[in-house]
């Protein structure tokens, strides 16, 4: 009994924490069709029909029905095939109750509009929206018509928004509005004016209502005349705009990318000179790494590569298989300062030394987790001021200038293709201005530098693969060193020699006596992937969050729940 209670409970709660949506019904309405009777009384029967197209289970529909000031609408029911529905209010919200699944309903609802006509000295208008801006779901096909309390000549009508253009008087004198596809959000006022010997018994207001809509026709005439002539002033401008500007933009990406294919290929006939040998030490062996592989993030391997190259410079020498040491050399560079202060202050021992087994056991502690975590992300963004400094990319102020130039007018001229709804126009310029503006803010060409440096090591690596191992011996050990540092820290594939082949290092502090020690990266890899696995559980359990919405907005329109 006691478990039944609870798992009733369980449900009653996630009933109420689910969001709306989860609990959303999926429908198309395919049809609507709006008859609105006016009679001489100045009262308007309404009868709509609006065919339901369900794809799951549903419950019912909705009709939002917001009455006008000094309006009021009453008896609303709602039928399906003349069997009577029930229905409830809540505010101006009605809530029509037929559940099923997969079904195609036609709902038919009825309704009076109270105080809906106003008689003028010279006619009466109906003037409604049956639907606005707050309507959240879409019509597919929708009709409103507005009949006269009898057959009748001399109506007039006006329709707006999505009415607009769409109205036709039949020769009875009603007036039909034939609106079609309605969007969710959209607004679609009517206007309607019949005479005014039709509605004897309404109080008179004084005044004219056909001058007012003969107004209101000149100025949507006007309008209409203007928005035509700011379109084919805007397709113009967009005929002419984008097509220079496109020519511009490919004479100066054509320009730019011959100049860099020139710098290439310099680089790539000096580093083809240099024969097989590693790259001279332009920048460290981790801005290289960075350099030459940007997509790898700050991974265990190289991570590895930096300790190694640290190893390689004597300010590290290596006592066991995970356990390392400080020398007195001092560190060169930010970054290696850096580092040398994560692995032995932050994560050594008493006695000056740091075992990579001690370091997967304390990163498992979310404090010192998060502590190296960012402490790598320091020791990344110092190698990455280096390579800025390094100017291996160079800027280029005439080339971005013009890009900055260029951009800017086409993001204007693509404004003034947006007021003047050139929209072919407006969707070619948008990605034309982007890319001008953006190249212009990220785009860095390889300096000379540059070149010379990636076509080095690209041309070291091709190298490898074609010599043997007598070849890569006659290399002094500190090419080789570099090499497989280089090898580890960007994954690559072509240098592929066990360590203790082609790494061996004599390993000295001071005036030790030398030792060989092969150093093997996988188990640095491997320590380091584990802290780093450590960090990041840290810190996704650490930036959890909740969230939530507010309430949708309701409006004049149709639904379902």
């Amino acid at each position: 009994m006691k478990r039944s209670i609870n798992i009733a409970a369980t449900v009653m709660v996630l009933f109420f924490l689910l969001p709306a949506a989860a609990f959303a019904v999926d429908f198309e309405i395919t049809n609507s069709r709006i008859e609105a009777i006016v009679d001489a009384s100045g009262g308007v029967s309404v009868t709509e029909f609006h065919t339901y197209e369900f794809d799951g289970e549903f419950n019912g529909v909705t009709r939002m029905l917001v009455p006008k000031e000094h309006t009021k609408l009453t008896g609303f029911k709602a039928f399906e095939d003349s069997r009577p529905l029930k229905t409830e209010k809540d505010g101006d919200l009605y809530k029509i109750f037929r559940g099923g699944e997969d079904e195609s309903v036609i709902v038919e609802l009825r309704y009076r509009m109270e105080g809906a006509v106003t008689r003028y000295e010279d006619g009466a208008e109906f003037y409604w929206p049956f639907f606005d801006d707050r309507n959240e779901s879409e019509y597919a096909n929708m009709v409103i018509s507005v009949a006269p309390p009898r057959p009748t000549s001399g109506t007039e009508l006006i329709g707006y928004d999505e009415a607009a253009d769409t109205g036709t008087i039949n020769p009875d004198g009603t007036a039909r509005f034939d609106l079609g596809h309605v969007g969710s959000g959209q607004n679609g006022d009517i206007r309607v004016v019949f005479g005014a010997s039709l509605f004897p018994s309404l109080k008179t207001v004084e005044g004219t209502i056909r001058d007012k809509l003969a107004e209101e026709r000149t100025r949507i005439a006007k309008e209409q005349e203007t928005a035509a002539a700011r379109h084919r002033n805007a397709v113009l401008a967009g005929n002419i705009a984008l097509p220079a500007a496109f020519t511009l933009l490919l004479g100066l990406f054509f320009r730019e990318w011959s100049h860099s294919r020139r710098k290439l290929a310099e680089a790539r006939r000096s580093a083809e000179a240099t024969g097989f040998r590693t790259p001279g030490e332009i920048v460290s062996m981790p801005a290289v790494m960075q350099f030459m592989s940007p997509a790898i993030d700050t991974g265990p391997e190289r991570l590895s590569a930096a300790l190694l190259d640290l190893i390689r410079k004597g300010q590290v020498i290596q006592v066991s298989k995970t356990r390392f040491k400080e020398t007195d050399n001092p560190p060169e560079l930010e970054h290696e300062e850096i580092f040398r202060s994560l692995l032995f202050n932050r994560f050594g021992d008493e006695t000056g030394g740091f075992d990579l087994e001690e370091l997967k056991k304390r990163t498992e502690d979310d404090g010192q987790a998060a502590e190296y975590s960012n402490r790598i992300a320091e020791w990344s963004g110092a190698v990455s001021r280096e390579l800025q400094k390094a100017g291996l990319k160079q800027k280029n102020p005439v080339f971005s200038a013009i890009l900055i130039f260029t951009g800017s007018v086409i993001a204007g001229t693509a404004v003034y293709l947006g007021l003047g709804e050139a929209w072919i126009h407006l969707v070619l310029a948008i990605p034309l201005a982007l890319a001008a503006l953006a190249t212009a803010a990220f785009y860095r060409p390889l300096s000379e530098k540059g070149h010379q440096l990636r076509e080095m090591w690209l041309h070291f690596a091709g190298q490898f693969k074609e010599s043997d191992a007598e070849n890569w011996s006659s290399l002094p050990r500190e090419e080789r060193m570099r090499g497989y540092i280089y090898a580890i820290g960007t994954k690559n594939q072509d240098i592929d020699l066990p360590f203790a082949r082609f790494a061996e290092t004599h390993q000295s502090a001071a005036h030790m006596t030398p030792a060989v020690l092969a150093y093997d990266p996988l188990i640095m890899n491997s320590s380091f992937a584990i802290a780093g696995e450590h960090a990041a559980q840290s810190y996704t359990s650490s930036s959890q969050t909740s969230s939530g919405g507010g309430v949708g907005g309701g409006g004049g329109g149709s639904g379902a729940f």
